[in-house]
């Protein structure tokens, strides 16, 4: 098996399904917006744990009199491997495409959907660990002989349940389980969360919920249900986070669609940044390094190694081309008590 350029460089597809990850829509792999991209021309990551939350207050001093001294916060310098995730598919129509007419216009539509598939599966097994992470404060791999779990420290308070689940409507209380929630957030970090990440179940179950339906109730009674704009509006009248639903799922191994994220929790994180925003948050990032391919000087990635990279590769006997994706890739959480999940059914 060697690189085979004839289609495609490997710099030329490794663009094409950049682009593409890119713009996936954003209802499908969202967790971006709170564990951004960060590119990282390394094999390793590093990160202060604990750099967030409150702030130390300075202190006043008499004219002429001699600073205080002062101490660095405590934080935790933390670092490690980022594990490879990579895939391959053989182009198994390559004998016939060839006695075909115009075979290699064939041949290279083909080469880029194979090329775009595989990048999106590796991005979605990104965005499993990005769930690992945020709902459970670690990430655990155990696939394909790699056995590792990375536990970022999250404080055990910040896995919660309420008093009464939310499926039962007549007699549940989400806001006053919520304001309980965030101000124990405030006084762990200082700050509010920014949003409340939930599946449209769970918010279903809200649109329901007889206290919540009270509260929109008039002259003309009670609603049976909830709009979605005036349960956000009961959510911003007792100084809550704004709701984010995420219904994202996956084919597991089995072939079953399964959610990314349990669809009987909610998520108080702070609010999301753009994608590759990773400067905007304090709560952390997914590192996206350099693969063992994105150094070779025939890859043709020099200065742009960091992240998904793709080529071709031909062998001869039986004749076929392959499309290998590759990534070396982990979320992390440089301050895993600014994430809480909340079990509510």
């Amino acid at each position: 098996m060697y690189l085979f350029t004839d289609y495609f460089t490997p710099a030329q597809l490794t663009g094409y399904v950049r682009s593409a990850l890119a713009d996936l829509p954003v209802n499908q792999f969202s967790l971006r917006r709170w564990l951004p991209t960060r590119l990282v021309p390394d094999l390793e990551y590093r990160y202060n744990k604990g750099s967030g939350g409150l702030t130390p207050a300075g202190q006043y001093r008499a004219y002429d009199a001699e600073s205080p001294i002062g101490k660095r916060k405590g934080f935790e310098r933390r670092s490690g491997s980022l594990p490879p995730l990579s895939e391959k598919i053989r182009l198994g129509e390559y004998d016939r495409l060839r006695i075909q007419a115009n075979p290699d216009e064939s041949i290279r539509d083909l080469i880029l959907s194979d090329a775009v598939t595989l990048a999106r599966k590796l991005e979605a097994r990104a965005e499993l660990a990005r769930a690992d992470a945020l709902v459970n404060g670690s990430v655990t791999i155990s696939e394909n002989g790699v056995v590792a779990a990375v536990d970022f420290g999250r404080n055990g308070s910040n896995q919660v349940t309420p008093g009464t689940v939310w499926s039962t409507t007549a007699t549940a209380d989400p806001l006053g389980d919520l304001t309980t929630w965030v101000q124990y957030y405030v006084d762990l970090n200082g700050e509010p969360p920014g949003a409340l990440v939930t599946s449209t179940k769970v918010r279903g179950y809200m649109l329901r919920n007889a206290a919540i339906r009270a509260l929109a109730g008039n002259l003309n009674g009670t609603p049976t249900i909830l709009s979605v704009d005036a349960l956000q509006s009961a959510l911003t009248a007792h100084d809550l986070p704004p709701i984010y639903t995420y219904d994202a799922s996956y084919e597991n191994a089995s072939g079953a669609a399964t959610k990314v994220i349990p669809n009987t929790d909610v998520l108080l994180l702070p609010a999301p940044v753009a994608p590759d925003d990773w400067e905007g948050t304090q709560l952390g990032a997914t590192f996206w390094g350099n693969t063992a391919e994105s150094l070779e000087p025939n890859y043709g990635l020099q200065g742009d190694e960091p992240g998904v990279v793709v080529g071709n590769y031909k062998v001869e006997n039986p004749l076929g081309i392959w499309t290998n994706a590759a990534g070396i890739s982990l979320p992390v959480l440089s301050n895993p008590d600014m994430s809480m999940r909340a079990r509510v059914l």
